[in-house]
């Protein structure tokens, strides 16, 4: 048995060649702009401008203060100014012609063969009428998926990601599966124009411009239909009617139906392309609402984009014989192979796990001496955290809990519930436990202010400074509710959350001798156990209470997890295999990343009171930034080891480095098993490999446990630092196997950005600030900015 991926080899790479000319770049790049993050982005928009003006394939060789970029040699430069508004880049290409052979790419000559490679590749898809892109690099194809049905209300278009890296020294396609959801009705059709002004403004759309498809960001009708709008079109000089340029352009012979069908006195809109702000006219005739994963039509269809290791791979290899077996680079017809790659078949050992009192879990095949089934150690973790001998590892002191519930929900049923909780969280601490209980009146009135309010109020008159618990959510409870009260009252008391909806229904009335009483329905005693074992799972945790740790360190002995989420920031610290793990949170005027300031005070403010009450001393510290990772940021913490070093607090050879995780990627890497006889299915958790020195993935999800679809590995990058990658690697599975809320399951991030993520969802998720404030609706004032022709 090997694993197989993903990626498939460009067989006659040996034989590709081409030549190229360096372009020297002045211009605005100083690193000293925007904290260095100015620089890159002038970098990154000028390659852009160029290439779409110039129509060639252009590469950053080298960046800094005097960038230096590729071009293809025979082409000559139309323009050597571009403006980077407010300044200008200025171009001055060097004489001598270079040659690249794609038999020996790295470094620049990588960067610029797979530049070059790309550009090609994305030109022959874009020519496949077959198809249609929603960016450079994913294409779908024109016949949904759902065709057959002839009533659906949406169509799903599979489609496939492309990129190309260097795997094992030869350049490979990765390709992915992914899937667009499209409204199957016309504009026209399902809305009416007040609508599409009021609520599709700025929403993506699939324009149908004759066998041309591409999205479009609506910003509502022009007022005229389309034989009356007119404009001028690019490089032209007179206007001319939408409709009259639609039948110019695509109204030829064999035309599709909707452009023959095209009604002149049809209304039409005004739109942007997304990421470009130059407004352009177009027919609403020609539009089909695009919608995202999250509308409640799309739920019901997202098991259509789900796809087994059996169907997976054998869709990509089609994909490369439909769609690449023609491709030509510079006369050569690419020789591109249908089989997925093949790879030596790695797995990490599932880590021992210790709880309370000594007890260690320890998964192999060793029977004899006390080793569990991988499959088994689910239902093995929650009968250790039971048993009177185990229980849990880390059992800090407990501050003031407080069960915070409406008076809507039933009193019996509110009794029993703090009572059969109480109970639940005594037999997983083995020691006492009880709430204070704290009742709410539930408001008649269901908007967000009064609900805030109304729980605010209660804790107010209970006197609650500070704490942990759990909050009963109303039955009529407003959207935004948790997020808010989570926010709000962070810096109070912390709380597991309820819902009283789901509540009640584990609970009737039933009629015996002892009277008519309120209480869990026949059958569902089992179902109720179970829901509140895992909400006590998450009081424990709201009390840093952690269930089970590593029983060995990991190789890296701390890890700092960092996500950054809606100008909030999450810190997680974890150290001697989870034994120390505590979060830290900060806001940020930046809404995705830190500046380097704020990242150095944080990191050395919380290390210096953790070393200076430490028995040890750190000898390797890793940054592990959930996505991508910032210089600033990688700045920030670099500055605060190197204070910390220079004060004596670590040690001068103290390694340290900064780690990116992604939970996706632009590869859309899958490790799967290929079985002896040809068989693709799920690997095992902790299947892992490593695709280049700097770049791996690891399988956190996995047999033996059952989800749909195939395991959608982690991708970890080393970005900084002189970091072995397997060790990384392997203690990104030990981390994983701290699943505290579901013990008896599995979860796909590792612990320590897995309690920032569950952090940030909560607190730095939208929430209505000004409704939940000023009882002010964010929807009455959006019709509002609308009627008196705002401009955003």
């Amino acid at each position: 048995m090997c694993h197989a991926l993903n990626c498939f080899d460009i067989l006659n790479a040996d034989k590709l060649s081409a030549s190229y000319r360096l372009v020297d770049v002045d211009g605005p790049f100083d690193e000293s702009l925007g904290d260095g993050e100015l620089a890159e982005s002038n970098l990154q928009q000028l390659v852009k401008k160029i290439a779409f003006a110039e129509h060639i394939p252009v590469a950053i060789v080298s960046g800094g203060e005097n960038p230096v970029l590729a071009i293809p040699s025979e082409h000559s430069l139309k323009t050597s100014e571009f403006n980077l508004s407010p300044e200008v880049a200025t171009l001055t290409p060097q004489v001598d012609e270079r040659i690249l052979e794609f038999s020996n790419l790295s470094g620049e000559a990588e960067r610029i063969g797979l530049a070059f490679l790309g550009w090609h590749l994305r030109g022959h898809l874009r020519r496949d009428r077959r198809l249609w892109n929603s960016n450079p690099w994913i294409n779908f194809f024109r016949r949904p998926i759902n065709y057959q049905h002839d009533n659906r209300d949406v169509d799903v278009f599979r489609g496939f990601g492309l990129r190309l890296r260097i795997v094992d020294g030869r350049p490979c396609v990765w390709l992915k599966l992914t899937h667009k959801y499209v409204e199957s009705d016309w504009l026209p059709d399902a809305y009416d124009t007040h609508s599409i002004q009021q609520k599709l403004r700025m929403k993506h759309a699939l324009y149908h411009y004759g066998h041309k498809w591409f999205p479009i960001q609506l910003l509502g009708p022009s007022g005229k239909s389309i034989c009356e709008q007119r404009f001028v079109p690019d490089g032209e000089t007179e206007s001319i009617s939408v409709y009259d340029w639609t039948m110019r352009e695509v109204g030829r012979p064999k035309a599709p139906a909707w452009i023959e069908s095209l009604d002149p006195d049809s209304p039409a809109i005004k739109y942007q392309y997304p990421g470009n702000q130059k407004k352009r006219f177009g027919a609403a005739a020609l539009c089909k609402l695009m919608k995202a994963t999250n509308d409640p039509r799309v739920s019901r269809l997202h098991r259509k984009s789900i796809v087994e290791p059996a169907i997976l791979l054998p869709e990509c290899s089609r994909i490369i014989k439909d769609h690449l077996s023609k491709v030509d680079y510079n006369g050569t017809r690419l020789n591109i192979s249908a089989k997925p790659k093949r790879c030596r078949r790695k797995v990490f050992p599932v880590p021992p796990q210790e709880f309370g009192q000594g007890q260690t879990i320890h998964v192999g095949s060793d029977t004899p001496s006390g080793e569990i089934r991988f499959q088994d150690l689910g239902r093995q973790r929650l009968a250790t955290l039971l048993d009177p001998d185990g229980g849990v590892a880390i059992s800090n002191s407990l501050d003031a809990q407080y069960f915070i519930v409406p008076s809507s929900l039933d009193r019996e049923a509110t009794e029993d519930l703090q009572s059969r909780f109480e109970k639940t969280m005594r037999k997983l601490l083995h020691r006492g436990f009880r709430f204070e209980r704290v009742v709410y009146r539930d408001p008649k009135c269901g908007k967000l202010k009064e609900q805030v309010d109304a729980i605010v109020d209660a804790i107010d008159k209970a006197k609650v400074r500070s704490g942990r618990g759990v909050l009963v959510l109303p039955a009529t409870a407003e959207v935004d509710l948790h997020n808010f009260l989570k926010k709000k009252l962070r810096d109070r008391i912390q709380f597991q959350c309820l819902d009283a909806n789901k509540v009640d229904d584990f609970y009737g009335w039933n009629i015996s001798d002892k009277g008519k009483q309120y209480r869990v329905r026949d059958g569902m005693n089992g179902r109720y156990q179970s829901y509140l074992r895992y909400a006590a799972m998450g009081v424990l945790m709201v009390n840093r209470q952690w269930p089970w740790v590593l029983a060995k360190n990991t190789h890296y002995n701390m890890y700092i997890g960092l996500d950054v989420l809606h100008s909030t920031a999450a810190f997680t610290f974890f150290s001697d295999g989870g034994r120390q793990c505590f979060m830290h949170s900060v806001d940020s005027r930046q809404r995705e990343k830190l500046l380097r300031k704020q990242v150095r005070s944080v990191i050395y403010e919380q290390l210096l009171s953790l070393l200076q009450s430490a028995s040890s001393t750190p000898r390797s510290i890793v940054l592990r930034r959930d996505g991508r990772s910032f210089g600033t940021e990688r700045r920030g913490f670099r500055e605060a080891i190197q204070r910390l070093i220079k004060e004596g607090l670590l040690a001068d050879d103290t390694i340290f480095g900064v780690v990116e995780v992604h939970k996706s990627s632009a590869e859309g890497y899958r490790l799967v098993d290929e079985t002896r006889d040809g068989k693709y299915r799920n690997p095992t958790a902790g299947a892992w490999t490593e695709i280049d020195d700097q770049e791996g993935i690891v399988c956190t999800t996995g047999f033996p446990f059952k989800f749909p679809g195939t395991a959608n590995p982690l991708c970890l990058r080393v970005v900084e630092g002189l970091l072995e990658l397997p060790n990384i690697l392997e203690d990104t599975f030990g981390m994983f196997q701290l699943c505290w809320s579901v013990p008896d399951r599995c979860m796909r991030l590792s612990i320590d950005l897995k309690l920032c993520d569950d952090h940030l969802r909560s607190i730095a998720a939208f929430a209505d600030e000004d409704e939940g404030q000023f009882g002010d609706s964010e929807d009455e004032w959006g019709e509002l900015k609308q009627a008196v022709g705002w401009s955003a």
